[in-house]
């Protein structure tokens, strides 16, 4: 879906930076249900990643019609899972998926960020903010 540069190319990318001693961070975004493998990410680029970021796939407005589009064509055996998690807005998919890297990068010791809750995000951001 991408019309960006190759995940080959990024990866390239991201060891040349780190090997050229340029801290480097894996902005795992979004995160597809049912397709997206963090696991295999991860050890793909473990060597010359400092810190991960994970990020939910957020359907809203136009893109959600477009991504649902998708899966239909592409990924038939996903239907369900999307509308049981942005249909019927059912959060424990991403609930277990955020204990599974959590668990996976805490025994690892690998540092990691994540970015799921993007309105609990903004709202302790601008607490913050407020209490300056």
């Amino acid at each position: 879906m991408d019309r960006g540069s190759s995940i080959q190319e990024r990866l390239h990318t991201l060891k040349t930076f780190h090997e050229n001693g340029i801290e480097t961070v894996l902005f795992m975004s979004p995160c597809f249900p049912g397709i997206t493998d963090f696991r295999e990410i991860i050890e793909a680029s473990a060597g010359f990643v400092d810190e991960y970021w994970f990020e939910n796939l957020n359907l809203r407005g136009d893109y959600k019609k477009r991504i649902l589009a998708y899966i239909h064509e592409k990924c038939p055996h996903l239907e369900e899972l999307y509308r049981t998690i942005y249909s019927r807005k059912d959060e424990s998919y991403w609930l277990e998926m955020e204990r599974a890297f959590t668990r996976y990068c805490d025994e690892r010791n690998i540092r990691f960020v994540n970015a799921f809750y993007h309105a609990k995000l903004i709202k302790e951001k601008a607490d913050k903010n407020d209490q300056r």
